[in-house]
């Protein structure tokens, strides 16, 4: 990277009056209560009917005019690349921006609970998500594919005359484990005043399971009473977690800033102290991400300097150091319209959007109003500091010609490569989001473009867009890049809150191709409450009053057409890649027994007992309604998909998804025509069939035992049972006793073995699927068929690798079969 300017030294500063005061003392935080409080994961987050306006917009002070400097700002104008999807990496250059993960969260806006100041936030460690925005909390245990939710207004008991609304912040400290969820409370009556910054702790584990532990900041225990806690944000050192939060007076006055350092140590052991410093002049503090033992924050003490505060852990109070950049233009609200001439940046303002340290270099980002650097649309300015000697190394501008650009997010990862989240918008663009990477090669990618702008603010007329975006790295591995941001899409409900939050992972090619998904999952999710009827009770999800329950008939659904079908193959990433391959098995198969059980292993997956079979054959992809329906596919086509992060390794355990279903396809009906060619009955009930498709390809189908015992309240006992019935009356019954000698306890034809066996089966054994509740056995048996033509419809389903005859490279499985077709 060029420096445009040549080292100017930083200039020590000394205290004024009114200057920030030294560091508080410590101060001990509320010990959590004797057990973590268990939320609920939804499907969708409840509505929540709020006001028209929650309070006032707190305006900050304009940041005075500084003095005109020698420099300028550097040249950075966003050249946008296409992204490239992962499945490229092979060939893709190392250097190139790749886009890993983008998901849409559709349902807060469906709810009224994204609006256009939606202020998303997010943290990572592996396949755990969490990620929070105005009105909505998500978490996700398969690294963001699909989001379940938590409703914030009440998961977590009230303090007396405070409840929640509505910034939120999300971090993840590595240390200890622990993600950081913070959420901001206000008085539910009186003035705006003394509200509280909430902390939430959780392991990855608990994370996914529910369990979160409480401590909150109050404006006592930082020593200003009387003022309102706002704007917060969160950020991570080598032992130390970062809240920082600006102070206001009752009725909206700035009344200066904070920081509060918390040991992670006590977070960990559940004695959480803090130790907060405080300006009465200085608003905005951002601590940058991804510290080591000194915390750098900075403000603006004019539109040419920043003040850069160091605070060593080991010291009680921070050093300050005014450092100038290159002079730019400062307001509340700049100007940018977008292409229906509506404006979005009235709320924007030059407070501190974005901080991170990347080996010894800070970096601190605010936008401007259009004229800075002559420039003819407001962007985001970027001040690239020395961290040991706090000099100045270069100024940065992220700018459009034709658009704004505005919020930029930071944060570092392992390479020390700055990755940037921001919203370009205006000119003939509506507001879209951007995310990058700034250091080495440069590279921006728009991940989602607007439909429309804001809505005019009832109350003023204004166009508001956003606070704050996020950007932080995945952990355990630090190589790729998280980001929050929303648009605007669709017709639009007239609300304003109908905004799409999506999350991101992104980074360099070759470090995307290097990363492998997270193999140690933490415990599964916890069960959510089912619905009314006319569902059976069991442990469902939550389904909306028109869903009607999961499909209980495979016979009633319609054939989805080609262009319907082509889109969920999509969305279940069909041709997106060469399928895991199959390892062999690393231990015998254990001898079966006679008397079959019910399997063990993601057995209420397999038999439809789980709390995602509500969403089967539903077709509902990332947040669009398909329409319910079969999707028609061929078995080559199956055995290409690629196995979904969480189940990506098919040879190990996936104990998050023991009672959930992983990616598009395992909540897919499909229906293929294929050879039955060989057909077994297996110890745990099921009637395993191996399929050969037209290239001679193979996978493997399974028909429970259709009895409760087998598949409990599964909704499509009656299907199961009609395609057993198939089986049997076309294959089973063609196959006599006397045909077939035991062998280790399992039925096979003489001419499975090379020696004479000890024992033949009884003659007058019956091989059919025995009535529920006869009593009667059904032996175990193996055995080649004549190859048989059949049209196959089940739900599609990735197992274990067990070296089982017929699987497939990525094991996929359709599991269980619904309904069996003779061609």
């Amino acid at each position: 990277m060029k420096n445009d300017r040549k080292r100017k030294p930083g200039r020590k500063t000394a205290r004024k009056d009114g200057e920030p005061q030294a560091s508080g003392s410590i101060i001990r935080l509320p010990a959590p209560a004797a057990r973590p409080i268990q939320v609920k994961h939804l499907e969708a987050p409840p509505k929540f009917i709020r006001r028209e306006r929650i309070h006032p917009r707190r305006i900050l002070p304009r940041v005075i005019e500084g003095k005109e400097r020698e420099f300028h700002s550097a040249t950075r104008q966003v050249v946008f690349h296409p992204p490239r999807a992962l499945t490229a990496i092979a060939r893709a250059a190392a250097d190139d921006l790749t886009l890993v993960t983008n998901t849409e969260l559709a349902e807060p806006g469906r709810q009224q609970l994204a609006s256009n100041v939606d202020e998303p936030s997010v943290a990572v460690n592996g396949q755990v998500v969490l990620y929070t925005g105005n009105w909505y909390a998500g978490v996700s245990a398969d690294g963001g594919q699909t989001f379940q939710y938590i409703d914030p207004f009440t998961s977590f008991p009230d303090p007396a005359n405070l409840g929640f609304c509505c910034d939120q912040s999300a971090n993840y400290i590595a240390a200890i484990d622990t993600f950081v969820w913070l959420l901001q409370y206000g008085p539910k009556s009186g003035p705006e005043a003394d509200n509280i910054q909430r902390l939430a702790f959780a392991k990855s584990a608990d994370v996914v399971a529910g369990r979160w532990r409480l401590f909150d900041i109050t404006t006592q225990s930082l020593g200003v009473p009387g003022r309102f806690l706002d704007f917060p944000d969160l950020a991570v050192g080598a032992n130390s977690l970062y809240v920082t939060t600006n102070l206001f007076t009752p009725d909206g006055r700035s009344a200066g800033a904070a920081v509060v350092r918390i040991p992670v140590a006590g977070i960990d052991s559940g004695q959480v102290t803090a130790q907060p410093f405080i300006s009465t002049d200085l608003n905005s503090f951002r601590v940058a991400q991804n510290s080591g033992s000194t915390a750098h924050f900075a403000a603006h003490v004019d539109t040419s300097t920043l003040r850069v505060f160091a605070w060593d852990e080991n010291q009680g109070a921070p050093r300050p150091t005014d450092v100038g950049v290159a002079r730019w233009i400062t307001g509340n609200g700049y100007q940018s319209r977008t292409p229906d001439g509506r404006s979005w940046l009235d709320r924007a303002d030059s407070r501190i959007t974005g901080a991170t340290l990347a080996g010894t270099e800070l970096y601190f980002a605010w936008a401007v109003d259009a004229g800075s650097n002559q420039r003819p649309k407001p962007f985001v300015q970027i001040a690239r500091i020395d961290s040991q000697n706090l000099t100045l190394l270069e100024n940065i501008n992220v700018f459009d010609p034709d658009s704004a650009t505005c919020y930029g997010a930071l944060s570092s990862n392992a390479d020390n490569e700055v990755g940037i989240s921001y919203m370009l918008g205006g000119g003939p663009r509506f507001p879209s989001h951007v995310v990058g990477i700034l250091t080495g090669t440069r590279k921006d990618v728009i991940v989602a473009v607007g439909d429309r702008g804001p809505l005019p603010n009832p109350s003023n007329g204004s166009g508001e867009w956003g606070d704050y975006l996020t950007v932080r790295p995945i952990f355990p591995s630090r190589k790729l890049f998280a980001a929050t941001g929303y648009t605007m899409n669709g017709k639009g409900d007239g609300s304003n809150r109908d905004a799409t939050p999506r999350f991101v992972v992104f980074g360099r090619a070759s470090d995307a191709s290097a990363v492998q998904p997270m193999r140690k999952i933490p415990a599964k999710r916890p069960p959510t409450p089912p619905p009314t009827p006319p569902i059976p009770p069991g442990p469902l999800p939550p389904t909306p009053s028109a869903d009607g329950g999961p499909i209980t008939d495979v016979n009633t659904l319609p054939t989805v057409s080609p262009e319907v079908a082509q889109r969920i193959k999509a969305a279940a990433k069909l041709g997106a890649g060469p399928a895991p391959r199959q390892a062999a098995p690393k231990a015998k198969i254990p001898v079966p027994k006679v008397l079959d059980q019910p399997g063990t292993e993601r057995w209420r997956v397999k038999t439809g007992q789980d709390p995602d079979r509500a969403k089967v054959g539903k077709n509902v992809i990332e947040g669009n309604d398909l329409g319910a329906g079969i999707v028609e596919a061929t078995l080559e086509e199956l055995t290409g998909l690629p196995r979904p992060p969480g189940v990506a390794d098919p040879n190990q355990d996936a104990p998050l998804f023991q009672d959930a279903r992983a990616g598009v396809t395992e909540i897919t009906i499909w229906r293929i025509e294929a050879t039955i060619i060989a057909l077994k009955h297996e110890p745990d009930g099921d009637y395993h069939m191996v399929l050969q498709g037209a290239s001679g390809a193979m996978m493997v189908a399974e028909i429970p035992t259709p009895t409760r015992q087998f598949v409990g309240d599964s909704p499509w006992l009656a299907n199961i049972g009609g395609a057993r019935h198939e089986v049997d009356d076309k294959l089973v019954k063609k196959l006599s006793p006397a045909d077939f000698a035991l062998l280790d306890n399992r039925l096979v034809p003489y001419g499975a073995v090379t020696f004479q066996p000890h024992l033949a089966a009884d003659p007058e054994l019956s091989f059919h699927t025995p009535p529920e509740g006869s009593g009667a056995i059904q032996p175990l048996f193996a055995v080649q068929i004549t190859p048989t033509p059949a049209r196959i419809t089940g739900v599609g389903f990735f197992d274990r690798s067990h070296g089982v005859a017929g699987a497939a490279p990525n094991v996929i499985e359709l599991h269980p079969v619904l309904k069996v077709e003779w061609l």
